[in-house]
């Protein structure tokens, strides 16, 4: 049985009373229980992963309270292979995926504070939209082939594990050292123009693009983006 733990809290400068994911499963049912003694439930798509969206209204006085809510997704088998959080309106201060070992893409569109990847040695595609206070470590994630990872203000990220990685974005992250590995298939990298890469990280993801036949694009959000 796959289950996910997040722990939740309203944002004070949103709306902050909805909640929402989206859960793709490979056969089977899944039940969400919202933590406040609501729950809702759905079947998997008979013929393909077809990401579900279920979404949660709480009480607006969630706002101004800082409510925080523990909600768990359970699936009938070892099957949830697809997660979107969608909560833009909640900050995520903990999600446990440990018990999920089949999940292959993650997208995490909120403020995410903790996560632990380690368990999760199928993740393929990993996306963060809102990343400034987390700590990231993908040194147990081998097969992780796309990474998106926005506000990432920590000065290192290490990806010498992450072999089979062809896809970088790093948005508006502030990291000074990128390390890869001579084996990289990376292909496709995008920075902001204010990322304060070091020479030496530059110079090596550049020599890791040229064996790769790839490409670097720097974005600007005036002149959307140059490639080099």
């Amino acid at each position: 049985m796959g289950t996910i733990r997040m722990k939740i809290q309203a944002l004070d400068w949103t709306m902050g009373d909805v909640g929402s994911v989206f859960v793709g499963l490979k056969g089977g049912s899944c039940r969400i229980d919202w933590g406040d003694g609501r729950t809702s439930s759905f079947k998997a798509h008979p013929y393909e992963v077809y990401p579900q969206h279920e979404s949660h209204v709480y009480p607006s006085k969630c706002k101004k309270s800082g409510y925080i809510f523990d909600v768990v997704i359970c699936s009938t088998e070892d099957n949830i292979v697809f997660l979107n959080t969608g909560c833009i309106d909640m900050a995520i201060l903990d999600l446990d995926i440990g018990r999920c070992p089949e999940l292959e893409r993650l997208h995490l569109t909120g403020p995410v504070r903790k996560i632990n990847t380690s368990c999760n040695k199928s993740l393929k595609e990993l996306s963060i939209h809102d990343a400034y206070e987390m700590i990231l470590d993908l040194t147990q994630n081998q097969d992780l082939e796309q990474l998106e990872i926005r506000g990432y203000d920590k000065e290192r990220l290490d990806l010498s594990k992450c072999d089979k990685l062809w896809y970088l974005d790093c948005g508006s992250s502030r990291m000074k050292e990128i390390a890869i590995s001579n084996n990289s298939v990376l292909k496709e990298v995008i920075f902001w123009d204010h990322c304060p890469l070091n020479e030496r990280s530059k110079r090596f993801i550049n020599k890791v693009l040229a064996l790769n036949d790839g490409s670097i694009t720097i974005f600007n959000p005036i002149n959307y983006g140059k490639t080099l």
